[in-house]
């Protein structure tokens, strides 16, 4: 892969009801690393980019996986109702995982929504397992491993 392309991806942003039930699945389940939560009321840009509306009150948490220093981002919206997703899923959190079985458990544990494990077969031959699952909040988020063979 070139390193001279144009753009790089800094990380992708979820809106989510409450941040610390959020933390149970990014951080629990997943294993991602909050890395640092901003205080109510920061970050008024979410409101113009995000359209939230002025009575709403927003949070806002960073977080890093394996080598990806800040590579999601829960913005926490308060004060109103939040859409239900749109179906089919507009969007996806696609992720690799070291402990394919222990994040599946945790997942159950945390009462997810979880669809049915399919195989997984690449582009290039390779061959995996995915499972897909539904956070609280509604985002679908896709795990996969890669098999050794």
């Amino acid at each position: 892969m070139s390193n001279d392309l144009p753009v790089r991806v800094q990380r992708t942003n979820l809106v989510v009801a409450d941040l610390e039930r959020a933390f149970r699945v990014y951080r629990d389940v997943l294993g991602f690393k909050v890395e640092f939560v901003l205080e109510r009321g920061e970050g008024r840009y979410t409101y113009t980019v995000f359209q939230v509306p002025s009575e709403a009150e927003t949070g806002f948490a960073a977080l890093s996986s394996k080598g990806q220093l800040r590579s999601l981002a829960l913005t926490e919206i308060t004060g109103i109702e939040l859409p239900e997703p749109n179906l089919p899923s507009s969007h996806a959190l696609v992720l690799e995982v070291d402990d394919f079985d222990g994040t599946l458990e945790r997942a159950r544990t945390e009462g997810l929504h979880i669809f049915p494990e399919e195989t997984l077969r690449t582009h290039d031959g390779r061959v995996g397992r995915e499972i897909g699952m539904l956070d609280h909040d509604g985002h679908l988020i896709v795990l996969y491993c890669i098999l050794q063979s």
